[in-house]
């Protein structure tokens, strides 16, 4: 007996040959696939849906400034040119249709002499400088009154006369008369000027 049980603890069969360890109770297979969820995270809509309206966002402001601010510019240069044109007005006295404020033509014309007229009349002249660089036409419109100085009164007259090739940054001369004259003092006055290219028809707000 002791030396049955000391071969079989030595693994040893009966015939001497080193015993074979039992086959396993499982057979090993491939291993099971990971739970649900597990591995590389899908992209989240969400995230992009998040970042694509943000930069909607983002176009939509920069248009909106860049409305405003073409806005404002324009707005401030119609502004500008307005009260440039008006300060005009105001030195001179004198109105015009011309949107040219870097040579308005009301710079363009003096007033030289207000005096009788041959014909028992009042005449006025003076003289053109035309500051353009095109040949210009003018049309000059004069009104005549009774007073002098501050003490204007009433219009006893009124003409226009025109103008036409005054060459660019050449001078000529002007005079426009009336028929009548007052009894006593008179002034002769320069009320409106319009300048418009040489061989093209008066702009539509100049008159006849």
């Amino acid at each position: 007996m002791s030396d049955t049980l000391d071969e079989a603890d030595d693994g040893t069969a009966e015939n001497g040959v080193p015993g074979v360890p039992p086959a396993p109770s499982v057979t090993p297979g491939s291993a099971p696939p990971p739970p649900g969820g597990v591995g590389p995270h899908p992209r989240s809509r969400r995230g992009c849906l998040v970042v694509g309206g943000l930069a909607a966002l983002v176009v939509l402001v920069g248009l909106v400034v860049l409305v405003v601010v073409a806005k404002g510019v324009l707005g401030n240069d119609a502004d500008d040119l307005a009260k440039r044109r008006q300060e005009v007005v105001d030195e001179t006295g004198i109105e015009t249709g011309s949107t040219d404020v870097d040579h308005p033509p009301q710079r363009d014309i003096r007033l030289g002499a207000c005096e009788f007229d041959p014909d028992g009349g009042v005449q006025a002249s003076g003289t053109l400088t035309n500051w353009t660089s095109e040949p210009s036409d003018y049309r000059i419109s004069l009104s005549f009154l009774e007073g002098n100085g501050g003490t204007q009164g009433t219009e006893f007259g009124a003409t226009v006369v025109t103008v036409e090739g005054v060459e660019s940054h050449a001078t000529t001369n002007w005079a426009a008369s009336v028929p009548t004259r007052p009894q006593g003092t008179y002034t002769c006055r320069v009320v409106r000027i319009d300048r418009w290219n040489s061989g093209q028809p008066p702009p539509a707000d100049v008159g006849p």
